[in-house]
């Protein structure tokens, strides 16, 4: 995925990024973490699809010693 340019504007007494129309943003809210060279911006719900699948692939027996790779 290439890099997209957002707006700022002002909202009142906040800060807010415009979002191209092209990105299909669904969630109404996510999570946003400071970074050093930015922002990190997280819809919880995937995040929570990811950790289920984490924790379903944590329960599967490990694969036999003598498996053969296709």
């Amino acid at each position: 995925m290439s890099a997209i340019t957002a707006k700022v504007f002002q909202a009142g007494n906040s800060k807010a990024l415009r979002l191209p129309r092209s990105l299909e943003v669904k969630a109404k809210s996510y999570e946003v973490t400071p970074m050093p060279d930015g922002f990190m911006v997280v819809d919880p719900a995937a995040k929570a699809l990811r950790l289920k699948a984490l924790r379903k692939l944590r329960t599967l027996a490990p694969m036999p010693e003598d498996w053969v790779r296709p």
